[in-house]
């Protein structure tokens, strides 16, 4: 979509099935925050804190829910949830990468695999034997297809991605630049102080509407697979380990790190910098909160927290002799 394009503010109430109280011939060209945007923008408030800003925001129109709607005079959309609005309203001015179909000179396809017409295949791309890259998948430039594996309709690869061997990826999925899919896990075994390697022999299967952050890494599988099920969304710098799953509709934010064997559940949030050992299973609708540690199995739904907010050292000292105090006590 041109970054060009305009709808009036009737259309967007229309495509995003909201509420719309205002003059319904303004023109709308983007989208911005309250603070940034112009008299061609339309913005959105989600947080009571916000409302200070409507006063000044020069906006053509806002997205807001019902209670919010009265802090705001000019021209708004209104829906029960308005932050699920704005990002559908996103999608919006989002403009795809403009490629031409086909396969660029400067790109390397082996002879075996098999390329759909409507693909994208950019400059400098590799794509290796026995792969097959299907109807509509775009392949940014440096981007490399490993042996035997699949990319499924639709799915967009950033620059400089790496897809390692026997790897399928599934529709609509969107992989950011540096992200390396199907990588060695850490296995070793010790004979004499020497550290012998044992071989990954899995694959890495992802499902459909996925989106992957810039420079994640997922570990192929050992023996048997490493799996992320559909609609899971996962920040930057995540590492997902050998033989993990994930279930459908969870979400991972920057640098978490999950170790090998781990089974998480579907529609689980892992906030930023969470830690999950190996080897244990945390069930559905489980949400971790930032800097958390957990050492062992989650079997009940929940929130659940082992990292403390910031205070001064001291202080932290003496909180954490009572945190153990606590501990004693609990287990008398």
């Amino acid at each position: 979509m041109s970054p060009l394009t305009s709808f009036k503010l009737s259309e967007l109430a229309n495509i995003l099935e909201a509420e719309l109280d205002g003059n319904p011939d303004i023109e709308i060209f983007g989208l911005s925050s309250l603070d940034l945007a112009s008299e061609k923008d339309i913005s959105f408030i989600s947080r009571e804190s916000f409302i200070p800003q409507l006063q000044s925001t020069n906006a053509a129109a806002i997205i807001c829910s019902k209670a919010l709607s009265d802090h705001y005079k000019g021209s708004k959309l209104i829906s029960d949830d308005p932050y699920l609005l704005y990002a559908k309203c996103s999608s919006l001015f989002k403009s795809k990468p403009l490629q031409n179909p086909g396969i660029s000179k400067l790109a390397s396809v082996d002879s075996s695999a098999s390329v759909a017409d409507s693909a994208v295949i950019s400059n400098f791309v590799s794509v290796s034997k026995n792969s097959i890259i299907e109807d509509d998948v775009i392949l940014m430039p440096g981007v490399f297809i490993g042996n035997d594996t699949v990319v499924r309709k639709g799915t967009i690869i950033h620059s400089n991605a790496s897809i390692y061997e026997s790897i399928e990826i599934g529709e609509g999925c969107i992989i950011h630049s540096g992200v390396v899919i199907g990588s060695d896990g850490l296995g070793f075994a010790k004979e004499s102080n020497q550290w012998v390697k044992i071989e990954h022999l899995g694959k890495v299967l992802i499902g459909n509407n996925v989106e992957l952050g810039s420079n994640t890494t997922i570990d192929r599988g050992s023996v048997g697979d490493t799996v992320l099920g559909d609609n899971i969304k996962i920040d930057n710098l995540v590492h997902i380990a050998h033989n993990v799953s994930i279930g459908s509709g969870s979400a991972i934010a920057a640098n978490s790190a999950i170790a090998g064997s781990t089974k998480i559940g579907k529609n689980c949030t892992l906030a930023g910098c969470t830690a999950l050992v190996d080897n244990i299973q945390i069930v559905d609708e489980v949400h971790i909160t930032a800097k958390s540690l957990i050492t062992k199995s989650i079997k009940e739904s929940g929130i659940y927290s082992s990292g403390t907010p910031f205070m001064k050292n001291s202080d932290w000292k003496k909180n954490a002799v009572g945190f153990k105090k606590l501990h004693k006590l609990s287990k008398l």
